[in-house]
């Protein structure tokens, strides 16, 4: 069996930097014979932070199935796999006609292209969710820690990745941070997320931030500018589904006042690593504040190696 695939550097449009994808792809007559522990020995191999298995799109669907795998899991959602594939597909709009969305275990994900700024935005399938656990800061009650609390905020974007949330008061305190707060054995065990909610499944990281206020890059004053870093299994260069839940939890801390926005925020991650990724997030929010009822996650990719993967 004979897999061609495409890797991308996403959220980005230099090659070479930015976060990595592999795209596998997966014709209609290997659907139902290429397995899950096939499809896992082979993001194994490729070794990136995920890689995606995009299925050839059945007749009359408007959709394209695609599997995300990291390493060691399949993940319900994550969003540097589903920006770089979405330019995929419109980069290739012979073979995936009238696609216009993607659909994985989180639910159908809809897509637009800008054509002119060469960037994709995808509607995050979100199901908001902060749990009671809140793990201690890494460095409490020091000027790494721009806030009073001790502890840090544990959010689900979707069920099956949750973050544990950090604020670090500058670039220096951000670039020191060497682990994430959870044993990189311990990723996937769920042991702080609320039991028996549903929420306690899948994956959890650690995600850094350090605010830096408005964005001086953009004409735009209402443009919140982040750095990050994503430290689990190993660190993420560039992480949709962190910046999803961090962006979707600082707009709910927002004053009611503010309405319901929507609410800008342009995220810098894996400057440390030497690939920087330049990750755009939208959030609109709902009763009251209270809640969130969009997230929208922009971003651009491309193209840096094609090739085929033999599966026996």
């Amino acid at each position: 069996m004979e897999l061609s695939f495409t890797t991308v550097d996403v959220f980005t449009t230099t090659r070479f930097v930015g976060n990595p994808l592999a795209i596998i792809r997966v014709p209609s007559s290997l659907r139902n014979k290429l397995t899950e522990v096939q499809k896992q020995k082979i993001a194994r191999e490729f070794n990136l932070s995920e890689s995606v298995f995009l299925h050839e799109v059945r007749e009359n669907e408007d959709f394209a199935d695609y599997d995300i795998f990291t390493p060691r899991s399949r993940m319900s959602f994550a969003g540097h796999p589903t920006i770089g594939t979405s330019i995929y597909v419109t980069q290739h709009a012979a073979s995936y006609k009238s696609v216009t969305k993607l659909r994985t275990i989180a639910g159908v994900v809809p897509f637009t292209h800008d054509q002119q700024r060469g960037t994709i935005a995808v509607a995050v399938p979100h199901d908001v969710h902060i749990h009671q656990a809140r793990l201690p800061h890494p460095f409490p009650g020091s000027e790494s820690n721009p806030t009073s609390s001790s502890t840090v905020p544990i959010v689900s974007i979707v069920k099956g990745m949750a973050f544990n949330l950090v604020p670090m008061s500058t670039l220096e305190a951000l670039g020191s941070a060497k682990q994430g707060l959870i044993p990189v054995a311990d990723v996937y065990k769920g042991e702080h997320l609320d039991f028996g909610s549903g929420w306690d499944i899948g994956y959890t990281g650690t995600f850094y931030y350090c605010d830096l206020g408005r964005d001086p890059e953009s004409s735009s004053s209402d443009i919140r500018l982040l750095r990050t870093r994503s430290l689990g299994t190993i660190e993420d260069p560039g992480t949709g589904s962190a910046s999803a839940a961090l962006c979707a939890y600082l707009a709910l801390q927002e004053n009611e006042e503010k309405g319901n926005g929507p609410f800008h925020f342009h995220l810098v991650q894996g400057v440390e690593m030497g690939r920087r990724c330049d990750i755009f997030v939208e959030v609109v929010r709902k009763d009251g504040g209270k809640s969130i009822e969009a997230v929208k996650l922009s971003g651009s990719a491309v193209k840096a190696m094609e090739g085929v993967v033999t599966v026996e």
